[in-house]
């Protein structure tokens, strides 16, 4: 009897095989659950490690880009463009150009020969005489082809006689050290070489800088004052007939010459 009592009955089985199941689906679910959303975090960690490395490798590209100088900035790294380095040169560009001012002929040869290394042509320098003065002189300086050389942007206020405003100006000159007593010459023959590697550096973004700085001085001193703005207009007219004359002059050469080769020919 009590055997018969324990047995199940059928339907009492079947609702014992379902709750069974059920528990199974139920614990089926939960761990595909858990294995979508581990599969889910795998993807998020792989995601977000692919975005730093790309991160990583984009910063790192521009970093060498940056990092790495171009051939211009090399070369203008190793001989930078240096304000007042030399006293003596600006001392020596003072003198030079002060003497420009003295109105007797021999006397300027003279003073003029003091400062350049040589006498090219020395006798032919000419006063100025529109100058009334050189002022606030400023020699920039870049290391020339040789040792003791060096490529000077001589910048200086040149005041006109009868004009109040003063005119920024800047000249580019060569210079030389004598190895032997230490002084410095200006070298006004300098050969087609110096003038190649002195035109090489003036391409430089420092010099370039330095040009455009002096220009855009020299274009607000002209609309500050009527007076200078008019002078330079006179002297750029001046010089336009002058240029237009000289190209006459090599045409009809030219004209001449063709014709003579013609004739000769004949």
């Amino acid at each position: 009897m009590a055997n018969d009592e324990n047995k199940l009955s059928k339907s009492e089985l079947e609702d014992l095989l379902k709750e069974v199941e059920r528990d199974r689906q139920t614990v089926k679910k939960v761990s595909n659950q858990k294995k979508k959303s581990s599969i889910r975090i795998d993807m998020i960690i792989a995601a977000i490690v692919a975005v730093v490395l790309v991160v990583g490798v984009g910063a790192a590209i521009i970093y060498f880009v940056k990092s790495t100088p171009t051939k211009e900035e090399k070369a203008m790294a190793e001989n930078p463009l240096q304000d007042e380095k030399y006293p003596e040169i600006s001392d020596v560009v003072k003198n030079y150009l002060n003497a420009f001012l003295i109105e007797d002929n021999e006397k300027r040869a003279e003073t003029i020969a003091q400062y350049v290394g040589n006498l090219y042509d020395i006798n032919s320098v000419k006063q100025r005489a529109y100058v009334s003065g050189y002022s606030g002189i400023e020699c920039y300086t870049k290391e020339g082809p040789y040792e003791n050389t060096y490529v000077v942007y001589a910048y200086y206020q040149m005041g006109i006689k009868n004009i109040e405003t003063t005119v920024p100006c800047i000249d580019r000159l060569y210079v030389v050290r004598d190895t032997k007593t230490g002084n410095v010459y200006i070298q006004n023959d300098s050969g087609e070489e110096i003038q190649e590697y002195m035109q090489k550096v003036t391409k430089d973004a420092d010099v370039q800088q330095l040009l455009k700085d002096v220009e855009k001085e020299f274009e607000d001193a002209k609309a500050s004052d009527p007076r200078l703005k008019e002078y330079f207009d006179k002297l750029k007219v001046t010089e336009k007939k002058e240029e237009t004359a000289t190209q006459q002059t090599q045409s009809v050469t030219t004209v001449a010459q063709t014709t003579a080769v013609n004739r000769d020919k004949k």
